[in-house]
């Protein structure tokens, strides 16, 4: 007599179990922009806010550079490739300030970048994100928080100059490669950002002990 044999079931993977009673992790729906050049932290503080407030997106202007790169015309997006502190060398000597002609430069970028700023926080108000967006470009007196639907800028800043060079070249930017010449422009930038931080009554944020700023940045958010 020829034996049956049974099918074997098929073993079904493990069930995740989901807590029906879980309350989902209370989110805000603020806004903040975090300006200042490279070195002064504002990855890491915005990382660091991102828990700390309750936010849930972080984005930066460089991935907001490449990302519109290839839909601009040819002069443009030659000018946005460029770091913030030398896109000056792009621009018409003759509409150049001598005192202030590499932040020239970055407000030239952010012009071309403001539609694209614009965008980004509008979608964060319409749906209640709450977003962290950090860059050079951020430049008080061009981007005006109010505005633009944000609810605070403040520029970061470590006033140790040296300290701040030497965050510029950290791990964190294994690629970048800056000249002695790069690092006094990039200086100098950070000081003529926190000149139109003073003059447009704008914060400024210490970030040497990452744990005193995100308090600086919660106190400011409390005033609000």
């Amino acid at each position: 007599m020829t034996s049956q044999h049974r099918p074997v079931k098929p073993t079904s993977a493990p069930r995740t179990v989901v807590n029906a009673t879980a309350q989902p992790r209370p989110t805000s729906s603020l806004v903040l922009l975090l300006a200042g050049v490279p070195g002064v932290g504002k990855t890491t503080l915005g990382n660091a806010l991102l828990g700390e407030l309750g936010l849930t997106h972080h984005i930066s202007t460089g991935f907001l550079r490449a990302a519109i790169d290839g839909y601009l015309p040819p002069d443009q997006a030659t000018l946005l490739r460029r770091h913030a502190f030398d896109a000056y060398e792009l621009l018409d000597d003759s509409v150049l300030s001598k005192d202030d002609h590499i932040l020239q430069g970055a407000i030239a970028q952010t012009e071309i970048l403001k539609p694209v700023i614009k965008t980004c926080i509008a979608r964060a108000r319409r749906e209640g994100i709450g977003l962290v967006m950090e860059g050079s470009h951020f430049i008080p007196g061009v981007i005006d928080p109010a505005e633009f639907g944000a609810d605070l800028l403040c520029v970061l800043d470590v006033p140790d100059r040296e300290e701040l060079k030497a965050r510029a070249l950290s791990p964190n930017h294994l690629r970048r490669h800056l000249s002695d010449w790069d690092m006094e422009r990039l200086v100098l930038l950070q000081d003529q950002l926190l000149a139109m931080a003073r003059l447009h009554n704008q914060p400024v944020v210490i970030n040497i002990d990452l744990a005193d700023a995100v308090c600086h940045v919660r106190r400011l958010v409390e005033e609000l």
